[in-house]
């Protein structure tokens, strides 16, 4: 199938990750605009997103876990009514290439199970992503209640928030403005 070969090669080429950032990423801001113009339907739009999800979860699966030492334990969800996963997705990627372990609720959790979570297993830091539309005070109230209920960690939040201005961020939510940003913080945690 020639949009396996296309993927592939790239791969072979650039490495998945560098797959991922140079020619998916890119490709979905262009899928995006097609879909606000209206020349693509949301049917096109998922059939694409599910293929690379399908991908991505290849991968992830495919990293050999090796714990180390400095390894971090990571919470990675998608707050309830988003939908967006690939991006969580290649972050898993990433955190587990790197020898991270990582607790994946998956998209649109409760906000119940999450605090459930926190009181069950310990974590180094919690990743999530927001790109739905919400308003900022709705924005303000979740960043608040998920500051204070993972107090003593970091908490990164990807998406478009980056690009919000006067939203006023807890002490320990930091932006992720994308996938290198975040490789870089790796190191900081």
């Amino acid at each position: 199938c020639i949009r396996d070969r296309v993927f592939n090669t790239a791969v072979l080429n650039l490495g998945f990750e560098e797959t991922i950032l140079r020619v998916v990423y890119p490709f979905f801001r262009k899928i995006g605009l097609l879909w606000l113009i209206g020349t693509i339907n949301p049917a096109q739009e998922h059939f694409i997103s599910n293929l690379i999800r399908q991908k991505l979860i290849v991968a992830i699966d495919g990293v050999i876990e090796q714990t180390a030492t400095d390894s971090k334990n990571f919470l990675l969800f998608l707050p309830e009514g988003e939908y967006h996963e690939l991006g969580l997705l290649f972050y898993h990627y990433i955190l587990k290439k790197h020898n991270h372990k990582v607790f994946y609720l998956g998209e649109s959790v409760p906000y119940k199970a999450i605090a459930e979570t926190a009181k069950v297993k310990k974590f180094d830091a919690v990743l999530t992503s927001m790109v739905t539309s919400r308003t900022k005070d709705e924005i303000s109230e979740y960043l608040n209640r998920l500051s204070e209920e993972f107090k003593d960690i970091n908490i990164y939040i990807a998406g478009q928030l980056h690009e919000m201005t006067n939203l006023k961020i807890p002490a320990n939510i930091n932006m992720v403005e994308n996938a290198t940003e975040f490789k870089k913080a790796l190191n900081r945690i």
